[in-house]
């Protein structure tokens, strides 16, 4: 790893630690934490591919890893209901800086036990983090299907065809 790699990791660490505490900070649930994404968040998901709601098979462990080693600006969440994994979420700025695309985010499966909604926190943090670094929208990539693009758009956000991505100001 280069050294201008891994300032860049050291640097937007420190952003994405502070985002998430603000985050925290103004959804001000007690038992509702925002961390990064750490080795236990990851053991965590390895009971989800066993359950049949999972939309798509995505493989956060070895994901994971790849992406936090291209993506040294990510914003990454690990949501908690105190020791329940509630959800997962990647994305990144875009190279001009001016969107943060959501790029992959799973809540826990439900047949794992009953979790509250956790979208609506998710992107309570992608818009801290999107303020942090000056992108001036958050965009969701490639939403799996007409439903969950509906969904979102509950959220306030924009479907663009063209770019298969929904889009809303921050």
């Amino acid at each position: 790893m280069r050294v201008t790699h891994l300032d860049a990791e050291h640097r937007y660490q420190r952003l994405r630690e502070m985002a998430l505490k603000s985050a925290e900070n103004a959804v001000s649930k007690e038992n509702i934490k925002f961390k990064t994404i750490t080795h236990k968040a990851l053991e965590a998901t390895r009971q989800w591919p066993s359950s049949s709601s999972r939309r798509v098979d995505w493989d956060w462990i070895e994901g994971y890893s790849s992406f936090k080693f291209r993506h040294p600006k990510r914003f990454e969440l690990a949501l908690w209901d105190s020791n329940t994994l509630m959800a997962l979420s990647l994305g990144r700025p875009t190279y001009q800086g001016s969107f943060l695309r959501l790029d992959f985010v799973e809540a826990s499966p439900r047949e794992l036990g009953e979790r509250p909604p956790a979208f609506g926190q998710v992107l309570v943090a992608y818009n801290v983090y999107a303020r942090v670094i000056n992108a001036s929208h958050v965009r969701i990539m490639h939403p799996v299907n007409s439903d969950v693009r509906a969904y979102y758009e509950t959220f306030g956000y924009t479907y663009i065809d063209k770019e298969d991505c929904l889009v809303r100001r921050v």
